[in-house]
């Protein structure tokens, strides 16, 4: 009896301690699937968006964001990255090929939530940096 409750007791500490793991492959072929060029990238950019999530390679572990982060990208190619109401960093962005065929942002003013591939799906944009032994951060489309 006393192996089982130990054994439960073990069990339960483990799965409460998982964290949401984001799914890139899920995210990297929900992404593929719309065919987006430049122009289709561009457009699907501009707005506001909410930090949700963040990966990193080097822990292995998925957070959810502990900072209330919001980047907005304009059509005049202009950008910010807000935490609360105070600007972290605004600049201009542009679109570059980076890993192949895949997108990323070349910023004026470099901000750590925008760097690598640009992983579109749903509402989500997901900014992939984790080929490149960096951090993955996922946002959400804000209203």
């Amino acid at each position: 009896m006393r192996l089982i409750l130990l054994f439960l007791t073990i069990f339960a500490g483990l799965t409460s301690c998982k964290k949401d793991k984001l799914d890139i492959n899920s995210f990297w072929q929900c992404n593929q699937s719309q065919n987006l060029d430049t122009t289709a990238i561009s457009s699907k950019l501009i707005g506001s968006w909410t930090w949700s999530k963040q990966s990193c390679f080097w822990t292995g572990k998925t957070k959810p964001a502990d900072r209330n982060i919001k980047v907005t990208f304009k059509s005049d190619r202009t950008f910010s990255v807000n935490e609360n109401s105070n600007v972290l960093t605004q600049g201009t962005w542009k679109l570059l090929q980076v890993d192949g065929t895949s997108s990323g942002l070349d910023l004026s003013a470099p901000s750590e939530f925008l760097y690598g591939r640009i992983l579109f799906c749903d509402n989500q944009v997901l900014f992939n940096d984790s080929y490149r032994d960096g951090c993955d951060n996922l946002f959400n489309k804000s209203n």
